[in-house]
């Protein structure tokens, strides 16, 4: 047997393991059970791979973790996130020209160390999202602007978000990208 994909987490106050394995050859189960008891969630058998780790998806937003309170860090990054936000919509809103290039520009942070799932509820919390990006080997988390813009003025938003989040004290840099 050889998990394709795997996860453990917390659902409803208890650890479980959300798994699809390949069984046998040409036979794939999908699996969400307890790992305490090892009592099952729900399964899906599959001649396919590809259906095996659809199920999982599936799985995965059927039985979702359970959400932390943010605390420490990650409740003042959400803070700190929104100030910034609201920042870079005043600068849109302050010369909402969009001429120029389509782009998808957005600030980014380096946040060594920090765990992933607790910097995307931060982002979510706070109105975006994120996503990664490695820069020269270094994990940094991007968070798109709050916009309807797609050129110049999405720019002047995510440059201001940028210099918001430089100025609470985060290594924050601009990610540029056209479209």
């Amino acid at each position: 047997m050889a998990s394709i994909k795997h996860e453990e987490y917390t659902y409803q106050g208890r650890r479980v393991i959300l798994d699809a394995a390949e069984i046998y050859p040409g036979k794939f189960e999908t699996m969400i059970f307890r790992s305490s008891d090892g009592e099952e969630i729900d399964s899906k058998t599959t001649n396919s791979k590809e259906v095996a780790l659809a199920a999982f998806d599936t799985f995965r937003k059927a039985y979702p973790p359970d959400v932390e309170n943010l605390t420490g860090r990650y409740a003042k990054l959400r803070d700190d996130l929104r100030k910034a936000l609201a920042a870079g919509i005043e600068a849109e809103a302050a010369d909402p020209e969009d001429g120029g290039t389509c782009n998808f520009d957005s600030a980014a942070l380096y946040l060594p160390r920090w765990n992933a799932r607790k910097v995307e509820q931060a982002a979510k919390e706070a109105g975006t999202f994120c996503s990664d990006w490695i820069l020269f080997g270094q994990k940094h988390f991007v968070f798109p602007p709050i916009t309807h813009a797609q050129a110049n003025a999405r720019s002047r938003n995510a440059e201001a978000v940028t210099a918001a989040l430089k100025a609470m004290g985060y290594e924050a840099i601009d990610y540029c990208q056209m479209d």
